[in-house]
C-alpha cells in the first residue's frame, strides 16, 4: 500500500530526500516522495532545483567570523610601531655634534689646516721618538674635536643598539600577531 503525500508535505521532506537521509531514516516516506515526484510537475521542478549544485550552494549560510578575526587582520597589516620611528629622534645629538665638527672644520680651508696640522704633529712625534725634537704640543681645539668625535661615536653606537632592539621587538611582536 502506497502512501499519498500532499505537495506541502513533500516540500518539507524534499531536503532530507535529496540528501539521502530520508531513505536511511524513513524508507516508506522516501518511497512516497519518489512516487509523488513522478506525478507532480511542480514538486519535480523543486526537486530538480534542490539537486542542482548552484541552488544548494546559494542555500548554504556562511558561519559568522570569530570576533578576533577583524582585530587580528588589522594588526597584521598595520604599519610598524611608531616607537621605532620616534626612536630615530635619538640621533639628534649625533647630528648636532656632526654639525659642530663641520663648523670647526669650516669647509675646505679648515680641512686643509687640520690635515696639515695632523701631518706636522705626526712628523714631530716621529722625530721625538728618535730623540730629535721635543714632544709636539696639541692644540686645545684638536682635543675638543677629538673629544667630540669620541662622544659622537659612543652616542651613535648606543642609539643604534637601542634602535636595533626596538626593531627586533617590533618584528617579534608582528610575528606573534601573525601566528595568533
Amino acid at each position: 500500500m502506497t502512501t499519498t503525500l500532499a505537495c506541502a508535505r513533500v516540500r518539507v521532506l524534499l531536503e532530507a530526500y535529496v540528501d539521502g537521509d530520508l531513505a536511511v531514516t524513513d524508507m516508506k516516506s522516501a518511497r512516497a516522495v519518489r512516487e509523488h515526484l513522478v506525478g507532480c510537475a511542480d514538486c519535480r521542478r523543486q526537486h530538480e532545483q534542490a539537486v542542482s549544485l548552484p541552488f544548494r550552494m546559494r542555500a548554504l549560510r556562511s558561519p559568522a567570523p570569530p570576533e578576533s578575526l577583524i582585530a587580528s587582520v588589522i594588526s597584521s597589516i598595520a604599519p610598524a610601531p611608531t616607537a621605532s620611528r620616534s626612536a630615530w629622534g635619538l640621533l639628534v645629538p649625533e647630528a648636532i655634534l656632526g654639525a659642530f665638527i663641520l663648523w670647526y672644520l669650516s669647509g675646505i680651508d679648515g680641512l686643509t689646516a687640520l690635515t696639515s696640522g695632523a701631518w706636522t704633529d705626526l712628523q714631530r712625534l716621529a722625530f721625538w721618538g728618535s730623540g730629535g725634537s721635543p714632544l709636539p704640543s696639541i692644540p686645545v681645539a684638536d682635543v675638543l674635536l677629538l673629544s667630540a668625535f669620541i662622544a659622537l661615536t659612543a652616542l651613535a653606537a648606543y642609539h643604534l643598539s637601542v634602535l636595533a632592539r626596538l626593531e627586533q621587538s617590533g618584528t617579534h611582536q608582528l610575528r606573534e600577531h601573525r601566528r595568533a
